[in-house]
């Protein structure tokens, strides 16, 4: 039987509000940096301007996929719309990367002597980088705390980009800090220094692309919940081993900000329909406590042979089996004591 708790609404006008703010963010500073880097030839400035051009494209369409990630099932989707939430993480990682590459093959030209380069450090474009990341601290704090409450990928992505601007907007102060003083003195390669800043920035940056799309690469590729999480779903079920022979075949997966578990519950031959339905529903009950917007699809099985055997001689209390290998093979060999073992 499947059982289904819609997402609470309020969790979904904060993913929203997330992405407006760095919509906003970004539009404001994304102009700034880009023309100071022109105005004065910082190429390690142009580089994170269009890092933060590439956040706003991607905020765009984040906001776009949040939208769609936010619609209920439907006959077409009938899991619901949370994969959208996951591609929207892969989408900010594949910006950063591609800002990244444009930064990596730009620097190497000029350090490599290949392109000419005049930076002019001006005061001016030093009081830009030190505003925007007094902005990034303050906005990127708060989307954290959404992407908390909310448990979504894609206001985790804005956040984390939001947030890399704050290191990265400090070491470009440094560097051009660092180049405005060579310049002034003399120093040999003085005019690479910016585009040393920005070779540095653009290694950052791959790093960062990463890990921002690693978390949703996983949930569309249906990777398992974490450990810590399964355990948390194991203890949920535990309150309930009075009332059931054995729960094995237990599968999880995540999309956006759903999760979904799967789990095959074994209960006594005399257990009634409407038994079973009403056991299913408060375990559902009390793993969206837990987990808000879990969504649970149980298989009822009669405990027959060894199972109920076993389950007699444990005093008619219920066990929690895990399988060694995948779900399928858990199933085709739970009734064997080498193939699993109490939780």
């Amino acid at each position: 039987m499947g059982i289904e708790k819609r997402a609470d609404p309020s969790l979904t006008v904060l993913r929203r509000r997330a992405v407006l703010i760095c919509v906003a963010t970004t539009i404001v500073v994304a102009v700034f940096e880009l023309l100071v880097g022109w105005r004065f030839a910082l190429l390690s400035v142009m580089t994170e301007g269009l890092h933060t051009a590439a956040d706003l494209l991607d905020s765009l369409i984040a906001l776009a996929l949040v939208i769609a990630a936010s619609r209920p099932a439907d006959s077409e989707h009938p899991y619901g719309h949370g994969k959208y939430d996951s591609l929207v993480a892969v989408i900010e990682g594949g910006g950063i990367g591609a800002a990244a590459a444009w930064a990596l093959f730009k620097a190497s030209q000029v350090l490599l002597g290949l392109a000419d380069a005049a930076p002019r450090p001006d005061l001016s474009a030093m009081a830009v980088m030190l505003g925007a990341s007094v902005v990034y601290l303050v906005v990127s704090g708060y989307v954290l705390r959404l992407a908390s409450r909310t448990h979504s990928p894609a206001v985790y992505a804005e956040a984390m980009h939001l947030r890399t601007h704050v290191y990265i907007t400090i070491g470009l102060l440094v560097g051009l800090l660092l180049s405005r003083v060579g310049l002034d003195r003399g120093w040999a390669h003085a005019e690479r220094l910016d585009s040393l800043a920005a070779l540095i920035l653009a290694c950052y940056l791959l790093t960062v692309a990463v890990r921002v799309i690693r978390p949703g690469l996983r949930q569309l590729v249906d990777a398992a919940l974490p450990r810590s999480e399964l355990d948390e779903i194991v203890g949920c079920l535990d309150v309930f081993r009075g009332e059931f022979v054995e729960i094995h075949a237990v599968r999880t997966r995540r999309a956006g900000t759903d999760r979904h578990v799967d789990i095959h519950l074994v209960v006594a031959p005399e257990t009634t329909v409407q038994a079973a339905h009403d056991l299913s529903h408060r375990i559902e009950d009390r793993l969206v406590e837990l987990y808000p917007g879990t969504r649970l699809l149980v298989h009822v099985e009669p405990a027959v042979g060894d199972a109920l055997r076993d389950y007699v001689e444990r005093d008619r209390v219920g066990v929690i089996l895990l399988g060694k290998g995948s779900p399928v093979e858990r199933e085709a060999t739970h009734h064997t004591s080498d193939s699993a073992h109490d939780v």
